[in-house]
């Protein structure tokens, strides 16, 4: 039972683990604010960001990101629940603007 237990406290940091060195082996930075927010900037200086929460990924770009999301769904098993509607009991609202 103790194994079961430990195991279970241990995944949360595997899964940041994992997904920390998927994301520096791929041109992501960690940002020294806030250690489980990213950023990457290509040569046209666009922006990808990206932020996690336990096992949520919230991300923001000025380009094209359906590539980055193909990719992580190579990657790892996840689903695009769309644009944001609710965070952590904040309603979001979108605009083109």
């Amino acid at each position: 039972m103790k194994k079961a237990l430990y195991r279970l406290k241990q995944a949360p940091r595997a899964w940041y683990s994992r997904i920390d060195s998927y994301m520096i082996k791929n041109g992501f930075c960690r940002t020294n604010i806030e250690l489980t927010l990213y950023k990457k900037v290509n040569e046209h200086r666009q922006i990808l960001i990206v932020f996690l929460y336990v096992d949520d990924m919230i991300f923001t770009s000025d380009l094209e990101i359906d590539e980055f999301k193909a990719t992580m769904m190579k990657e790892f098993e996840m689903r695009d629940l769309g644009c944001m509607k609710y965070f952590l009991g904040i309603e979001v609202e979108q605009s083109e603007k």
